[in-house]
């Protein structure tokens, strides 16, 4: 499964603005549009530099959020299947594999 690349980066285009402890804004490039990440998509957000896989994802969300770890390994990757629809992953894009 393509999602679960050993450790995904963010698209370095899109970029990223944390809003207190609510979560924050990212901007997707080319697109014109803003998404807004609660506090525990603006913790993996953050953290997608390349140099964690899912599980260590999972960790720290757990970690942050008193969630166990089955859990946040779920939510991470759903999380992430989202991004990947929106083109914030790097190498991703909406219309590259559906041309819409």
């Amino acid at each position: 499964m393509g999602l679960l690349m050993e450790n995904p980066r963010r698209n370095p285009d899109t970029s990223f603005r944390r809003i207190g402890d609510e979560g924050g804004l990212v901007v997707i490039p080319g697109r014109a549009e803003v998404k807004v990440l609660n506090p525990v998509g603006i913790t993996v957000f953050s953290l997608l530099d390349g140099s964690r896989d899912i599980d260590a994802l999972a960790a720290a969300v757990g970690d942050e959020f008193d969630v166990e770890m089955a859990q946040a390994r779920q939510d991470v990757i759903a999380f992430l299947a989202d991004m990947r629809q929106d083109g914030m992953l790097a190498g991703d894009g909406p219309s590259e594999e559906t041309g819409s």
